[in-house]
């Protein structure tokens, strides 16, 4: 007997995808857990979190953290997802630009002027996001095949 259940219906080699609302919200929320821990375990190890913008010292908080991490994955997978109503094959094209952004991310991090221990910090951050995006789009793209 099949089911008729959605959810236990299987796309790409017997994997299960993700509904689009729920690859938005999941990416948003896992991103800022993952990300606030990284804070944590960054501020343990030693790093200052001080990053010098405008010539004025600013400090990396929690709540900069979340705000950065829920919005850039919740606004990169909602609008490729938008996209590829339009543009069938889109979800794949948004993972590769998410991978190529992510590593351009990097530069900002690396090259600032602050201890190594924030820069680190910042740019497993940044690969995390992105990393976490790239699943979410892999998500859909396999509820949509």
């Amino acid at each position: 007997m099949a089911s008729t259940n959605p959810a236990a219906t299987s796309s790409v080699h017997g994997r299960r995808g993700l509904p689009a609302w729920l690859a938005v919200v999941c990416a948003a929320v896992i991103a800022a857990i993952v990300n606030v821990i990284v804070l944590i375990v960054g501020d343990a190890a030693g790093a200052s979190l001080v990053l010098e913008l405008n010539g004025k010292p600013d400090e990396i908080g929690a709540a900069d953290v979340v705000i950065m991490s829920v919005l850039a994955p919740a606004i990169g997978v909602a609008a490729s997802i938008l996209i590829a109503r339009w543009k069938p094959g889109f979800l794949r094209v948004a993972q590769v630009l998410a991978a190529v952004t992510t590593l351009v991310s990097l530069v900002g991090p690396l090259t600032l002027k602050t201890d190594g221990g924030t820069a680190i910090t910042i740019a497993v951050m940044h690969l995390l996001v992105g990393g976490i995006t790239i699943a979410a789009l892999e998500g859909v793209r396999r509820a949509k095949a």
